[in-house]
């Protein structure tokens, strides 16, 4: 067996009742992890770091960002069907995604972030 194979998640059951289960939920609830880290830390003997949650995402990211994917599954596709894209005209629409993308990281920079919108940190 490969090293890659030995370090592969496998399910392991277990049996438990409906009140069991709700009160190992309720504790990896409280400690921030999941169940199945609840589980592993508490028969490795080890404490596990509990999970952060995700900043929140402006729903106009989403969006602004599924258009510009839009765009190049559009190019990977008439690459794919050996459409005729000329260079200059797929060149000038990886510049436009490159644009959209860098006025998108400006728009939604995180305030805590210590670099500036030019990436130099001096505001």
């Amino acid at each position: 067996m490969s090293d890659d194979a030995a370090d592969s998640p496998i399910w392991i059951k277990l049996r438990a009742s409906n009140t069991e289960r709700a009160r190992w939920q309720k504790l990896a609830a409280e400690h921030g992890v999941s169940l199945s880290e609840l589980i592993r830390s508490r028969l490795d003997g080890t404490r596990r770091r509990p999970r952060r949650e995700p900043p929140p995402v402006s729903p106009d990211l989403l969006r602004e960002l599924a258009r510009i994917g839009n765009n190049l599954n559009q190019l990977a596709r008439a690459a794919n069907r050996r459409e005729p894209v000329t260079a200059m005209a797929l060149l000038a629409k990886l510049i436009e995604i490159d644009r959209e993308l860098a006025a998108l990281r400006v728009a939604h920079q995180r305030r805590d972030s210590p670099l500036t919108a030019d990436g130099d940190g001096d505001g």
